[in-house]
């Protein structure tokens, strides 16, 4: 599938629809029907293309004859609440403080191109808002388990795109709602912390009890939906960036982007549709990347704005300490405490069959042994290829008999997550000390 660019003239749909089917149809034997079944979107709002399935030699035809620039349709990558705090920002308790109100903020609209919204999440109640800005042009739409009537004066518009998505993937495969409705969790995630109201008596099951809230929770919020369970592709997210600029939007957010590194502007969907957002007075904002290089990043168009992450003050740990008094600090949201000390051992003594000892560091399936295991806390590594997440090492851990885990992962040694016994997740530079006390020590969590 290809995307072609061209000027902006005119708004008239139909007559913009007879010019990229009469385009379409010139590399389709002159067939219209043909060049209606190939046709994808054609975007007139903020800028003007189409979107068509196309082999390659049509592709280069149609660049070719009518002096058209385009590009494959490509997929894109999807890429937490005190952050705020933790800034020095202010919230809706601080209306009325000299030099920072949040009133002004009921007039700003961001737009969030993304996998889509739970509306009924606290984060986007209405109280108290006054009625939605008259400029707003946009609309909900209803879908599967969304209706239009569940938008308010918060959530003011939500949209989904899945036409590019279904000509380049198994349309029968899609896990998501084909509705604006979030499946995954994501966009709900990114919205409510740039724009989600305050809540409180806010806990992950007992776990960082607080208030939760966005940078701007009284601003209105209006949700793009182009990304399903494989990704994002290229023709829905100009489709999105299309329908934000003549809806109204002030702010378009992205957290997705491509993968590192960063390729040409002019080939590059995000690129392009900010650079028109841009043109119409609208900031874009996008992440930096979840991969790549070190100090690599993607969405670096000089039009928009590239957020990249930083540090925070708060963190969930669980201390490791040995018995011989040294005392390590792992993150973990585990919810679990040991109720003995318990021997640690490296998972590769507990190797089980087949397995080699060091296939059985890994903690995979079935590698480890359970009479070598039992009543033992395991120290495991975790690769990036590993096809067994954490929460799923440490159940192998417990089916094992193992009452504990060390989880040994140098990447992601900051990020906590859930686990079905007490563990913890520290880097290599701690693991290779606890490695080195595995012969003499004894473990208490």
């Amino acid at each position: 599938m290809d995307l072609y660019m061209g000027s902006k003239n005119g708004d008239d749909r139909d007559e913009i629809l007879m010019q990229n089917h009469q385009m379409l149809a010139s590399v389709h034997s002159g067939s219209i029907e043909q060049a209606q079944e190939s046709h994808i979107y054609s975007y007139r709002h903020g800028f003007r293309a189409f979107a068509a399935k196309l082999t390659d030699l049509q592709a280069f035809q149609i660049s070719n004859a009518w002096s058209r620039f385009g590009f494959p349709n490509l997929k894109r990558s999807l890429h937490t609440t005190h952050s705020w705090d933790f800034m020095g920002l202010l919230g809706e308790e601080t209306m009325e403080i000299t030099g920072f109100s949040t009133k002004n903020q009921v007039n700003v609209i961001v737009g969030f191109i993304d996998t889509g919204i739970w509306p009924e999440s606290p984060s986007f109640n209405d109280a108290n808002m006054p009625p939605v800005p008259a400029r707003w042009k946009g609309h909900c739409e209803s879908g599967e388990a969304f209706n239009a009537s569940t938008c308010n004066r918060k959530l003011i518009g939500a949209r989904y795109y899945k036409s590019g998505y279904e000509a380049e993937e198994d349309s029968t495969n899609i896990v998501s709602f084909r509705s604006p409705r979030d499946s995954s969790g994501h966009g709900s995630h990114t919205t409510s912390i740039a724009a989600g109201r305050y809540v409180s008596n806010m806990t992950y099951k007992g776990l960082a009890s607080g208030g939760a809230r966005g940078g701007a929770p009284m601003a209105r919020i209006a949700v793009y939906k182009t990304c399903w369970d494989s990704g994002c592709y290229d023709v829905d997210l100009l489709a999105a960036f299309d329908d934000a600029i003549r809806d109204g939007v002030n702010i378009l957010s992205l957290s997705l982007g491509p993968d590192a590194p960063q390729g040409d502007y002019f080939s590059d969907a995000i690129s392009v549709g900010s650079f028109h957002a841009a043109r119409h007075g609208i900031l874009v904002v996008a992440s930096a990347g979840n991969e790549g290089n070190p100090g690599s990043a993607t969405n670096l168009a000089p039009w928009m704005i590239t957020v990249a992450a930083s540090s925070t003050d708060r963190d969930f740990t669980s201390d490791i300490i040995l018995e011989n008094g040294a005392k390590f600090t792992g993150e973990s949201l585990s919810l679990f405490e040991m109720k003995a000390s318990a021997r640690i051992i490296s998972a590769s003594e507990a190797y089980a069959g087949y397995f080699t000892p060091y296939q059985s560091s890994y903690c995979l399936e079935s590698s480890l042994n359970r009479t070598k295991a039992r009543g033992k806390v395991l120290v495991c590594r975790h690769a990036e290829s590993s096809t067994e997440s954490k929460m799923v090492k440490s159940m192998l851990v417990k089916n094992a008999g193992g009452v504990g885990m060390v989880l040994i992962d140098d990447a992601d040694k900051d990020i906590a997550v859930p686990f079905v016994i007490p563990s913890a997740i520290v880097g290599q530079k701690i693991g290779n000390h606890i490695l080195s006390h595995i012969k003499r020590t004894r473990l208490v969590l």
